[in-house]
């Protein structure tokens, strides 16, 4: 027997190419007021044609996540931080009931993640690993620290080897769009490091259970600063 079957919802291409977008920033991967690469180079990267890719582009442009400067030292720039907390918080405050399901997912999945990794892990996984605390560390603006720690959790998701998981921490980290973090940089900065490093130290020693329950402190810290974001 057949069951949940759906109509088949058809999208255009540039639809695909600004939620593939949209994600990146939502992630935070991509830092404020960052230039994207040129047209050219980001068609080919998505496999998309330059016309596709602009409709995309100006679709980015009229919701506010982008802007576009022509010239020569023009180019799609990501939105900056201001507009970028604004969006966030609007998106939180609109489905409290959504954000609660991300975090109890990520509460459940990401501690397992963490204890796969433990046992799966490899020197790439740990190099990975290092590299997201170490631009946690080296953090001299929110967009930063939040780049380092988005890069944290998907080295994470890629160390357990499961690719069932490592999809969808990225797509729970995608849909959440957090907030930047706000308040004092040094000591955002030293919390997530420490949190996250600890996290790393039990993967390296293979430490199941103490990567699962630091993960859980991390995710715990997560949803607290969550709340935060919406009461400042």
């Amino acid at each position: 027997m057949l069951w949940g079957l759906k109509p088949v919802e058809q999208q255009a291409a540039y639809g695909l190419a600004v939620t593939r977008l949209k994600r990146q920033v939502h992630m935070g991967m991509v830092l404020p007021g960052e230039r994207l690469p040129a047209e050219r180079k980001l068609a080919e990267q998505m496999g998309l044609s330059r016309v596709t890719l602009r409709e995309a582009l100006r679709v980015l442009e009229a919701e506010g996540y982008i802007s576009v400067k022509r010239g020569a030292s023009g180019g799609a720039f990501v939105a900056q931080e201001g507009p970028l907390r604004e969006m966030a918080l609007k998106r939180l405050g609109s489905d409290p009931s959504g954000v609660l399901r991300i975090f109890e997912y990520r509460a459940a999945v990401e501690p397992l993640a963490a204890q796969f990794s433990a046992v799966r892990r490899t020197p790439g996984d740990l190099r990975r690993l290092d590299e997201a605390i170490s631009e946690i560390g080296k953090a001299t603006n929110a967009g930063e620290l939040r780049r380092g720690e988005a890069a944290f959790h998907l080295a994470v998701a890629q160390a357990s080897a499961n690719p069932y998981i490592s999809s969808s921490i990225e797509d729970a980290l995608a849909s959440l769009f957090m907030p930047l973090p706000h308040g004092s940089l040094a000591e955002q900065v030293a919390q997530s490091g420490l949190l996250r490093g600890n996290v790393v130290d039990a993967i390296r020693d293979r430490d199941q259970a103490k990567a699962e329950q630091r993960m859980k402190l991390v995710i715990e810290y997560e949803q607290a600063r969550a709340s935060d974001s919406k009461a400042a």
